[in-house]
C-alpha cells in the first residue's frame, strides 16, 4: 500500500524538549512511513495519522523557511534533535530533502545537532556531517539484528545490516555515533545483546537502551504478542543483563530517558 502524502504549512519549526540532554526538537514530517508496529509516536499525531500508522505522512512544506526566520529572530542555545516523533530520513526525504536543508541551516548557524534514524539515507548528507563533526552526532535505532523479525516489526524501515554499515561508515569519517537499543524486545537473548554491544564497542558508540512500553493500541498481531510477553518480563532483570554485558565489554550503557 502506498503512502498518502498531505502537505501542510506550519507556523513554527522548533519545539522545546523534555528529553535528557536535548533542549529542542525539530520534526520535518508528521507521521512515519516506516510503520513500526510498536511506535508510540502515533499517540502524539492527529487521529488520521495515528489510526493509519505508516500510511499517512504530513510534509511540512514551509518548515525550512520558518526555521530560518526563527533563527534570525533568536538563536536557540543548546542541543537540538532531529527528530522525536518521526524519522527525519524516512523514504519521503529522498525526494523532499527537508532534513538536508534543515541540517544545512543548523550547521551553518553552529547549532549542536543530534540525529536519530533507522535509515542509511543519512549517508547522503555525509558532506554536511563531516564538515560539522564537532557539533553533530548520529544515532541509529537497532531493535533487533534478526532481519526476518525486523521485517515484521519495522516493515518499511531499512534492514538492520544497512543501519550497522551506515553506523560504521559515519564512525570511519570521525562522526560521533550512538545506538538506541529499543524498545528492547522481551524475548531478546544474551547472544543478541552481546552482538549489539560489540557493534557499539567497535564503533566507539554509546548504547542507550529502553524497555518495551506496552500501549493501548497493542492488542492484536505481532505487537499484541510482544506486549503480552512484555507484561510477563521483569524489565529490571533484563536491564541488568544489558548493563552487565556492556560493562564487561567496556561499552557505555545508558538507560534512555534517564531511568530504568
Amino acid at each position: 500500500m502506498g503512502v498518502r502524502v498531505i502537505r501542510k504549512k506550519v507556523k513554527s519549526a522548533i519545539g522545546r524538549s523534555n528529553l535528557p540532554g536535548v533542549n529542542y526538537t525539530l520534526n520535518p514530517y508528521t507521521g512515519c512511513s516506516h510503520g513500526c508496529v510498536y511506535c508510540y509516536a502515533r499517540l502524539y499525531c492527529p487521529k488520521e495519522i495515528g489510526e493509519n500508522w505508516g500510511e499517512v505522512v504530513v510534509v511540512k512544506e514551509n518548515i525550512v523557511e520558518v526555521l530560518a526566520k526563527e533563527l534570525r529572530n533568536k538563536r536557540k542555545e543548546g542541543r537540538l534533535m532531529l527528530s522525536t516523533i518521526t524519522d527525519p530520513y524516512q523514504p519521503l526525504e529522498g525526494k523532499e530533502r527537508l532534513t538536508r536543508r534543515i541540517l544545512q541551516i543548523l550547521v551553518n548557524s553552529g547549532h549542536k545537532v543530534s540525529i536519530q534514524t533507522k535509515s542509511n539515507l543519512v549517508l547522503r548528507d555525509l558532506d554536511l556531517l563531516v564538515r560539522s563533526r564537532e557539533i553533530t552526532d548520529v544515532g541509529f535505532t537497532v531493535t533487533t539484528l534478526d532481519e526476518r523479525l525486523a521485517g515484521m516489526i519495522e516493515p518499511n524501515a531499512p534492514p538492520p545490516h544497512k543501519r550497522v554499515r551506515a553506523l560504521e561508515r559515519l564512525r570511519d569519517e570521525g562522526i560521533r555515533t550512538w545506538i538506541f537499543f529499543g524498545p528492547v524486545l522481551p524475548e531478546v537473548d544474551e547472544g543478541e545483546v552481546m552482538e549489539i554491544a560489540e557493534i557499539a564497542k567497535a564503533t566507539e558508540s554509546a548504547l542507550f537502551y529502553d524497555k518495551f512500553r506496552v500501549k493501548g493500541f497493542m492488542k492484536t498481531g505481532i505487537e499484541g504478542e510482544i506486549a503480552e510477553m512484555a507484561r510477563k518480563t521483569d524489565w529490571k532483570v533484563l536491564a541488568g543483563k544489558i548493563q552487565e554485558i556492556c560493562n564487561r565489554l567496556g561499552v557505555k550503557a545508558i538507560p534512555a530517558f534517564g531511568r530504568i
